[in-house]
């Protein structure tokens, strides 16, 4: 007699666990599949202009004020690192306000769209890439060319495919700079016939 009733048992608890499998995965399924993929959703934890944090550890964005770079160092960055130049006006006083804070400050300076070139990039990779340089603020005036930038970056330093730098840089909010940086692509891309340009030539 037991021998007939162990099947059936294992037969119920079979089809229980069986119905209970469209839950569980529909409890482990991602809550915002349409998330950016290159953006941390977490707030900026100092919100300078057109702040955005990056899974990369960057706290990305616009020109600090004196009191955001007090924040910025009180929240354990390490490093500040602005792609304006030293002539454009703006930022005056901010290297001696980082450094007497006890930060690094790097200048990278990319005027516009004219900036956009792979000695910056490279230099941007170069300077990203230093031991305890992060968590780090990368910042322009807007953020516009620091996300065109990074999306050069990715391209060239990082060896990313034309299409991935170019959504790398939309998803950072570059929209002014996004066709000078389909240009400049385009033109490494008829130099040098190793890279993945599918999507941009």
């Amino acid at each position: 007699m037991l021998h007939r009733v162990i099947p059936v048992v294992c037969f119920v608890l079979g089809g229980a666990m069986l119905g209970a499998l469209p839950h569980a995965a529909a409890e482990r399924s991602p809550a915002k599949p349409n998330a950016p993929k290159n953006i941390d959703e977490t707030p900026p934890l100092v919100p300078i202009p057109n702040a955005q944090v990056t899974k990369t550890g960057l706290l990305i964005g616009g020109q600090p004020s004196p009191e955001q770079l007090k924040a910025i160092q009180e929240a354990g960055y390490r490093t500040v690192l602005t792609l304006r130049p030293d002539s454009e006006r703006g930022d005056e006083g901010e290297q001696a306000t980082v450094e007497r804070l006890g930060m690094k400050f790097v200048r990278i300076p990319v005027a516009g769209a004219a900036g956009l070139t792979e000695e910056n990039a490279r230099t941007l990779g170069k300077a990203l890439g230093e031991e305890d340089v992060r968590p780090a603020v990368l910042h322009c005036a807007s953020g516009q060319r620091v996300g065109a930038l990074l999306g050069l970056k990715a391209f060239v330093v990082d060896r990313k495919s034309a299409a991935a730098a170019m959504d790398l840089a939309k998803s950072l909010g570059v929209n002014k700079l996004e066709a000078a940086l389909r240009e400049r692509i385009a033109e490494i891309c008829k130099s040098d016939k190793s890279r993945n340009c599918q999507g941009v030539q």
